[in-house]
């Protein structure tokens, strides 16, 4: 059934909403919708006015099987009814996921779970300044890793123009301080790399990126700019953290680095590995992983109640059991492969200016002439064809990122039949966006 709204209609929901949560949501990406989502299934979602929509958005990235799997959850009710919060020594579960993720991920030898990505990211700036007595991050323009103060800086959209500083606060109440010690570097600049190593390699504690980023859509490094990232980590003695946050356990079951072959010190990952629970973490090897402690001076403190709880730590076995057993990567990549390849194709069809890219099981479309290196690149698409595009999808019931730069991505639960409906709704809404 397509989704079909009455532009003016104000939801009930949204009202009450508002009148008591900041803005109606406690996520800001969840402000400019009109729909209100109750019900999630495989591959769709329906909203309170009985519309289904096939979901490309799948929560930006945590919905990997499917919504709602119930192997999943099963293994979910298992724990609950079993042994809930304690507070007391390992969960069962902890260690069995953390052997797991040792055995697939390069960068892995010791892991501590949190509860989202904010968390890891903080923990992973924590422990490189305790290994390294340093306090500087290097980051790259655009990339957004969360929101505590030491990273949230440098991919503010709001500000960005074709002059701005690249170290602009990602928004309001951030220390002002922290700023000066966060280095910005434009993604897939050689040059600006090899300068800011240059000038802070001996300051820096840690460099942060994406190895391949998601935070601007879907943007590969130039070939050999992961490779130098590296080398000047291991030359200057900065420990280089991968975010894998949403390319963990999505672009493969171990992570982008051993799609790349460029392993990092430290792994902050979270969202796919629990098919939609709360669960993230934080990887590395044993000498790094060894400055996390509790309330010393000199160790990194790791601490929270909701820590690994038993509740994610079963979702997250039952997922990573599923992706070994179900070859659910070979399902992501073909019909990610065969979305991208449909998409170039009703874009040369249609004459349009735009292009497509993607890794696995994701995608990006952006109305621009060719693709983007970076963060200022990928800002250019144009954004009111882009809105055209997305309303035309959203009216055909297919739920997309509402703004140009966001990536998209299906789920396993995602058939083939899906993949080939939502290439002729994209097909209608080129022609909307040309309008």
């Amino acid at each position: 059934m397509p989704a079909t709204f009455d532009e003016t209609a104000q939801s009930t929901t949204w009202d009450r909403a508002r009148e008591v949560v900041p803005r109606g949501v406690s996520s800001g990406h969840r402000v400019g919708w009109r729909q209100v989502l109750v019900k999630a299934s495989g591959a769709y979602v329906w909203d309170e006015d009985g519309n289904r929509y096939t979901d490309y958005l799948n929560a930006w990235g945590p919905i990997v099987l499917g919504h709602c799997d119930r192997r999943v959850n099963e293994a979910v009710f298992q724990a609950v009814n079993t042994c809930d919060l304690t507070g007391v020594g390992p969960q069962r579960g902890e260690y069995e996921l953390a052997e797991k993720i040792c055995e697939v991920m390069p960068s892995a030898q010791k892991v501590a779970f949190c509860t989202s990505g904010t968390d890891a990211t903080m923990h992973a700036v924590h422990v490189a300044r305790a290994a390294t007595g340093r306090l500087k991050v290097l980051k790259f323009h655009g990339s957004y890793h969360g929101w505590n103060d030491h990273v949230a800086v440098g991919s503010s959209r709001a500000d960005l123009t074709t002059t701005s500083a690249l170290n602009t606060p990602n928004g309001g109440g951030l220390h002002p301080a922290v700023v000066g010690d966060v280095v910005v570097v434009e993604w897939n600049d050689f040059d600006g790399l090899r300068a800011a190593f240059a000038e802070h390699g001996d300051a820096l504690a840690a460099a942060f990126a994406e190895g391949y980023v998601h935070s601007f859509g879907c943007v590969a490094a130039k070939p050999g700019f992961l490779e130098l990232l590296r080398e000047l980590c291991t030359a200057n003695g900065v420990v280089l953290v991968f975010d894998e946050v949403k390319t963990g356990f999505r672009a493969a079951i171990g992570g982008y680095q051993s799609i790349c072959g460029i392993t990092p010190d430290l792994t902050a990952f979270g969202k796919a590995i629990a098919n939609g629970y709360s669960l993230a973490g934080l990887a590395g090897s044993d000498d790094l992983m060894g400055h996390l402690g509790a309330y010393t001076k000199d160790e990194a403190t790791i601490d929270g109640t909701y820590n690994a709880s038993p509740y994610a730590l079963a979702a997250a076995n039952k997922t990573l059991e599923i992706m070994e057993s179900d070859d659910v990567f070979t399902t992501l990549h073909a019909r990610g492969a065969r979305m991208r390849e449909g998409i170039q194709q009703a874009i040369d069809e249609a004459g349009a200016v735009a292009t497509v890219t993607g890794l696995g099981s994701e995608w990006c479309v952006y109305f621009r002439d060719e693709a983007p290196a970076n963060f200022r690149e990928a800002m250019q698409s144009d954004g009111e064809r882009y809105a055209r595009y997305h309303a035309s999808l959203l009216a055909q019931g297919v739920l997309e990122p509402a703004f140009p730069t966001g990536d998209r991505r299906l789920n396993a639960a995602t058939s083939e039949a899906d993949v080939e409906k939502t290439l002729e709704c994209v097909r209608r809404a080129l022609r909307a966006a040309a309008d």
